[in-house]
């Protein structure tokens, strides 16, 4: 009986996630291009162009949303509008609509160089710049800056060239090829395989990621077919193009001017001149033809950085926060925790690391973000370990890790009961009536997000404080009251004011709440109620 209650509850955590991620997908916004194109009166969805009345292309509009919603800061995911020059080069970064935690995110928005450090980057090719992030708010920055980089990178589907490379388009350059495989290191290459399963070439073209890029009318999607190594152009094809008929005919009737790039390196063309290779232009047809030339020089200067090999960083960050676990593991089932100087050395290391360097104390606004947006596990796989051990090991051992060996706020209580202040009593009565605050908090914070409410979630904490730097005025607030009672009331709001705490007394396995009891009736029926709202 007592591990079916423990699993209960533990069903109601998850379900209770499950269903906020349901409910709260990042909402749409509305195109908004005013600021870096403030003539433009036309802006065309599919193309992203944005034009003025006379129809000159201005440059193009993007929106990081949904594309990048899997990157995720803090507690969620951040949709940027992104305005390019008619060059594909990046002018204006805004940020439209955020699920990220709001402090964070008006500390981005109030930084005066950050959105500006990423102008420039290009479209197709960004690189992986190193963009220093707002301090106490590196994860929401970190987020913002990857999505801007994998925005422009492309989309991962065309709309204007949906077709995907077929093997019938290598019928004339490479007659042996008989199946195509997608490389796996290599993103929008395929490989190409003889009938024995030789690599006798690879491919790849120049849409999605150089749409953007106009003749006369419109794009024009290139195949282009590289030697097995990736290194020599075997060839070039037209696949499809939106320009003038009748340029794109000239180019197709020219039969020298695409073997004008067989046999020249990738460097080659990617260092191009095109006066002194030969490649001026079709007659007649000269924009549509230097459109096409340029879009193949810059998709395999996209490509060649993809081979580069990516500067390692080291993610101290999270090698942190695995140190932090495991150390509060080793505490909290030895008896380490016994001896005064290494519990006070911990407590010193975690106060410095945890709190005052990282600041990735577990929250409300954390573990609702990630219901809602999913687990950022590409950048945050350190804090997500934390956070399942401070979920688990309470639910599966009885042990109060988060709460006696990792939370800064709680160590700083605890050393406020040496002070020589003789602490105030407090009624039974009233210990019982105030011990109940931190469960209600929880509930109308978890029953205001299923009704719809738009919370700060950091502002019913005390813990984005120690982000001070971002923090609001009312997580201060609370965590400045909550010391200060911790002088008269020992650990005050640990028992009276801490709705995560609350979270893991509730999950804790303990010979006293192992039975079902109102509280678990409570919950579930709040649940019920959820589930068919």
């Amino acid at each position: 009986m007592p591990f079916l209650v423990r699993l209960y509850r533990l069903a109601v955590i998850i379900a209770i996630a499950w269903l906020l991620r349901q409910e709260s997908p990042l909402p749409a916004t509305a195109i908004d291009y005013s600021r870096a194109f403030p003539s433009g009166t036309a802006y065309d969805a599919e193309s992203y162009e944005v034009r003025n009345a006379e129809e000159k292309l201005l440059g193009y509009y993007l929106t990081t949303s949904p594309q990048t919603d899997h990157l995720r800061g803090y507690s969620g995911p951040t949709n940027l509008g992104l305005a390019l020059d008619p060059t594909g080069k990046l002018i204006d970064v805004k940020i439209l609509a955020s699920a990220d935690t709001a402090d964070h995110v008006e500390d981005i928005t109030t930084d005066p160089d950050f959105l500006d450090t990423h102008l420039g980057l290009a479209l197709g090719s960004p690189g992986e710049p190193q963009i220093d992030a707002v301090s106490g708010s590196t994860l929401t920055s970190h987020a913002i800056t990857r999505s801007i980089i994998e925005r422009l990178g492309g989309e991962t589907a065309s709309r204007l060239f949906p077709t995907e490379i077929l093997l019938a388009e290598f019928g004339e350059i490479l007659p042996a090829a008989k199946s195509l495989e997608t490389h796996p290191d290599w993103p929008g290459v395929v490989t190409v395989l003889d009938e024995k399963k030789k690599i006798i070439g690879q491919a790849l073209r120049t849409a999605p990621s150089l749409e953007y890029l106009h003749g006369y009318q419109g794009p024009t999607d290139t195949l282009i077919i590289l030697d097995p190594n990736g290194d020599t152009i075997i060839g070039l094809r037209f696949r499809k193009s939106y320009d003038n008929e009748e340029y794109y005919e000239r180019i197709l009737d020219d039969e020298d001017y695409l073997k004008l790039y067989n046999g020249k390196s990738v460097q080659e063309i990617i260092d191009l001149d095109y006066v002194k290779a030969g490649i001026e232009g079709v007659s007649g047809a000269t924009m549509t033809s230097w459109a096409i030339a340029e879009s193949v020089k810059r998709r395999l200067a996209q490509f060649d950085s993809q081979r580069q090999p990516v500067p390692f960083a080291f993610p101290w960050r999270n090698l942190l926060l695995i140190i932090l676990t495991f150390g509060a593991i080793v505490f909290s089932f030895t008896k380490l925790r016994g001896r005064p100087f290494l519990r006070l050395s911990w407590q010193l290391f975690v106060i410095i690391t945890l709190g005052l360097i990282l600041g990735d104390l577990l929250s409300q606004a954390l573990f609702i973000g990630w219901a809602k947006h999913g687990l950022p596990l590409a950048d945050s796989y350190g804090l997500i370990l934390l956070a399942a051990a401070a979920l688990l090991v309470p639910w599966a051992s009885g042990h109060q890790l988060y709460c006696h060996h990792l939370c800064p706020h709680g160590f700083l209580q605890q050393w406020f009961i040496k002070f020589p202040i003789k602490p105030l009593k407090i009624p039974p009565v009233l210990h019982k009536l105030l011990s109940k605050l931190p469960s209600l908090l929880l509930v109308i914070i978890v029953a205001s997000l299923f009704l719809g409410a738009s919370l700060n979630l950091a502002d019913f904490e005390a813990f984005d404080a120690w982000l001070w730097r971002s923090a609001g005025i009312a997580t201060i607030v609370i965590a400045i009251l909550g010391l200060l009672a911790s002088l008269f009331i020992p650990l005050a709001y640990c028992k009276y004011g801490c709705p995560t705490g609350a979270l893991f007394r509730f999950l804790r396995k303990t010979s006293a709440t192992e039975k079902f009891s109102s509280r678990d009736l409570i919950v579930g029926l709040l649940l019920i109620a959820a589930t068919f709202s």
